[in-house]
């Protein structure tokens, strides 16, 4: 059993740049399904009224453009399991990861955003 100081260690383990204002998680199998779109202001408005985010670059903007249940830009797309998504603070930028890890696997991960 590790002790409370080594779980509770977060290690930088690199770096990611945002250019859209938002990050997005997911398995990386996935990706066959994602929707390659352009950006299309109708189709954000009508998720956002309709609450059903599609996993595209839409559907991620829509998501993360509803503040309804004080989630502020959050929450997933697809079908609910497909990806994560979230603003990221303060926009566009280089932002760092930090993970925790347990028994040499990644226990945690944590975006800094500001």
């Amino acid at each position: 059993m590790e002790s409370k100081r080594e779980e509770s260690h977060w290690e930088m383990i690199g770096t990611f740049g945002v250019d859209s204002g938002q990050v997005l998680i997911t398995d990386p199998c996935y990706l066959s399904d994602w929707k390659v779109e352009e950006f299309d202001d109708k189709k954000v408005e009508a998720m956002k009224k309709s609450k059903k985010f599609s996993y595209s670059y839409n559907g991620a903007c829509a998501r993360t453009l509803d503040d309804s249940k004080n989630r502020r830009g959050a929450g997933s797309i697809g079908k609910g399991c497909d990806g994560v998504v979230a603003n990221t603070g303060f926009g566009d930028g280089v932002y760092p990861v930090y993970a925790k890890f347990r028994e040499g696997r990644c226990k945690e991960l944590r975006i800094i955003f500001f």
